[in-house]
C-alpha cells in the first residue's frame, strides 16, 4: 500500500510538471528543459543528502548501473520524451506510457522473477483501459496520428523502461541504498552528460543564456517544474520501486495522462468529455483493486 501511495504521488507531481515542461520545450527547446530539470534535481538531492547525513554506501556494480541508468533514462530517454511533448502535448505523450508496464512486466519476469497476482492483472487491465480512452479521444479530435511524435514517445518509453530496470537491479544489489543517493547519482550523471554535450558547438546547448531571456515569473516556474517533476517525482518513484512490485508501480505511472489532462482542464485549456469521464472511471476501479488486493 505504501509503495502505491508513493507511486501515485510521483505520478501526480510529474503530470503537473509535464504541462510546464511542454510549454518550455516549445518556447526554448526540449534539451534545455531536460538540462535544467536534471540540474535542479541534482542540487536538491545533494542538499538533502548533506542535510540529513544520508549513508553513501553503495556496491560498485550498483553505482555503475545507476550511472548508466541516468544516461539512458533521464538523459537520452527524456530527450525523446520532451521532443514528443513538443509534438503531441503532455497528455497524449503520457498515454503512451500506459504500455510501459507490459515491457516492464515481461522484463521483470526474467530478471527478478516478478509475477502478477490475478487481482493485479485485473487492475492492470483497467489502468490500461484508462490510457485507451485518451488514445481514442486523441484520434477522434485530430483524425490522424502524429507518427514523428509517437516515434519519439515510444523511444522514450523504451529507454525509460531500460533505466528503471537498471535502477531496480541496483536496489537489489544494495538493499539499504537510499533513493536520494540513487537519484543523486542518476541526475548527476545526466548533468555531466549534458555538460559534455554543451561543449560541442554544433548542439547549441547552453543552460544560462536561455534562462536569462525568461521573465522572473517564468524563471521561477521553470525551476519549480524541475523541482516538482524531477526531485519530488523521482524521489517518490524510486521509493515506490524500492518497496513495491515493479510492473504494478509502472502501471500506476501509466495513468499520468489523467492527472495531466485534469490539470489542463483546471487551467482552462481542455474541456471535460465523455472519454475523460470514462478514463476517470477506469482509473478509479483499477486503483481500488490495487489498494485492496
Amino acid at each position: 500500500m505504501l509503495a502505491i501511495l508513493f507511486a501515485l504521488g510521483s505520478n501526480f507531481a510529474f503530470a503537473i510538471a509535464s504541462v510546464f515542461f511542454t510549454e518550455f520545450s516549445r518556447k526554448i527547446s526540449p534539451n534545455w528543459v531536460n538540462y535544467l530539470k536534471a540540474t535542479v534535481a541534482f542540487i536538491c538531492f545533494v542538499l538533502v543528502i548533506l542535510l540529513f547525513s544520508i549513508d553513501l554506501s553503495i556496491a560498485q556494480r550498483s553505482l555503475v548501473l545507476l550511472i548508466v541508468s541516468g544516461i539512458t533514462g533521464l538523459m537520452i530517454g527524456d530527450i525523446f520524451l520532451f521532443r514528443a511533448f513538443a509534438h503531441l502535448g503532455a497528455g497524449r505523450v503520457l498515454m503512451i506510457f500506459g504500455f510501459q508496464p507490459l515491457l516492464i512486466g515481461i522484463a521483470s519476469y526474467y530478471l527478478f522473477d516478478t509475477v502478477f497476482s490475478p487481482y493485479q492483472l485485473i487492475a492492470l487491465f483497467f489502468l490500461i483501459g484508462c490510457i485507451f480512452c485518451f488514445s481514442l479521444e486523441s484520434f477522434r479530435e485530430k483524425g490522424h496520428w502524429d507518427s514523428v511524435g509517437i516515434a519519439f514517445a515510444i523511444t522514450g518509453v523504451v529507454l525509460d523502461a531500460a533505466g528503471l530496470l537498471m535502477t531496480k537491479q541496483a536496489f537489489e544489489l544494495t538493499p539499504n541504498l537510499s533513493p536520494f543517493v540513487a537519484n543523486a547519482i542518476r541526475s548527476g550523471a545526466t548533468v555531466v552528460g549534458f555538460f559534455l554535450v554543451s561543449l560541442v558547438p554544433m548542439f547549441h546547448l547552453k543552460l544560462l543564456p536561455p534562462f536569462k531571456t525568461l521573465t522572473l515569473r517564468q524563471r521561477w516556474l521553470a525551476i519549480f517544474s524541475g523541482f516538482l517533476g524531477t526531485f519530488v517525482a523521482l524521489g517518490f518513484y524510486l521509493k515506490a520501486i524500492q518497496l513495491g512490485n515493479l510492473p504494478v508501480i509502472t502501471a500506476i505511472a501509466g495513468t499520468s495522462p489523467l492527472f495531466a489532462t485534469l490539470f489542463e482542464i483546471y487551467r482552462g485549456r481542455k474541456k471535460m468529455t465523455a472519454y475523460l469521464a470514462a478514463a476517470i472511471l477506469f482509473f478509479l476501479v483499477g486503483f481500488a483493486i490495487l489498494i485492496t488486493s
